[in-house]
């Protein structure tokens, strides 16, 4: 039994409804085949390293499968190639069976997007003083630990 891994790069102007009708085609033409799909998983649009067909952006998938015979694999590539909607894409023999991942879902909770929000994060302020700020000098900043020991607050607690 061989394993492959597809990489492959969709038009990122695409609605999701066409996403999904390429992801059904790409898995129709491999049952063709007879092979069996491991894991089909879409990354989701993130940005291109360099711009292709005027694109900077594509929508990344991830396609493993498995199969007993890979005679099929040039004529396979020729089908990603002509198809239009697929920019860019990789196949690689893997050489041991990749796990099993369930998709998953992207999640567009508000209360999830406010906890990661500037104003709920902890961040403390270093104060730098104007002489050591100077063009061409450096100041090294040790690392501050958050969490302070119970005797710390209470010395800190006497002093006021």
């Amino acid at each position: 039994m061989r394993y492959y891994e597809l990489l492959y790069i969709v038009n990122p102007n695409l609605e999701d409804d066409r996403v999904k009708n390429i992801i059904d085609e790409i898995n129709n033409e491999l049952s063709k085949y007879k092979v069996s799909i491991i894991n089909h998983n879409l990354w989701g649009k993130k940005r291109l390293a360099y711009p292709i067909n005027n694109n900077k952006y594509g929508i990344y998938l991830l396609l493993q499968f498995s199969t007993e015979k890979f005679d099929f694999l040039k004529d396979f590539e020729r089908f990603l190639i002509l198809n239009k909607t697929i920019i860019r894409h990789q196949l690689v023999r893997l050489d041991e069976e990749p796990a099993k991942v369930e998709a998953i879902e992207l999640v567009e909770d508000t209360d999830l997007l406010e906890a990661e929000s500037p104003e709920n994060l902890d961040i403390k302020e270093i104060k730098v003083d104007p002489e050591d700020a100077k063009e061409g000098s450096t100041t090294e900043v040790e690392n501050v630990d958050v969490e302070k020991s119970e005797d710390e607050q209470e010395t800190k607690e006497e002093d006021k």
